[in-house]
């Protein structure tokens, strides 16, 4: 069976070491990607029940059907900002469709913050994820195909 994540937002698809903060640049959260944000569309990168909402409204997890924990970070230290340049669209506990959009952002405010756009997407229990295969470059957030296996 093929497993697919797509690109949570609209931009460049990156290599998770690329991404400006140690933790998630070095694995230490899973494996997975990034996507350096050109539009403040999220949408699910996968299928699953939307399993969390982080009290700043910057980050989502997703579990999947088959077991799979998939975290959304929008940005880099975005938890400063409270909150506030982000819409969240789905409550915690609804099921969503990968492609769906799920949350709103104000890349602005965060660029005026003075914080990176870079969205990092990891598998935070990836055991049963094997050769996975990334394309990276231009990415359309709910549409592109950026992490595959199996």
């Amino acid at each position: 069976m093929e497993h697919q994540i797509l690109a949570p937002m609209s931009g460049r698809a990156v290599a998770l070491e690329a991404v400006p903060d140690e933790v998630f640049a070095a694995g230490m959260l899973g494996i997975g990607f990034a996507v350096e944000a050109a539009a403040g569309e999220i949408f699910a990168p996968v299928s699953g029940v939307l399993e969390t909402v982080a009290d700043s409204l910057h980050a989502y997890t997703i579990h999947t059907d088959d077991g799979l924990d998939v975290l959304v970070h929008v940005g880099i230290d975005t938890v400063t900002l409270r909150g506030e340049p982000f819409t969240v669209l789905v409550s915690p506990g609804t099921r969503v469709r990968a492609g769906e959009r799920i949350a709103r952002v104000d890349l602005d405010a965060l660029r005026t913050a003075g914080l990176p756009t870079v969205t990092p997407v990891v598998i935070t229990n990836p055991d049963t994820v094997t050769s996975p295969r990334l394309t990276l470059g231009a990415a359309t957030g709910g549409e592109t195909v950026v992490m595959q296996w199996g």
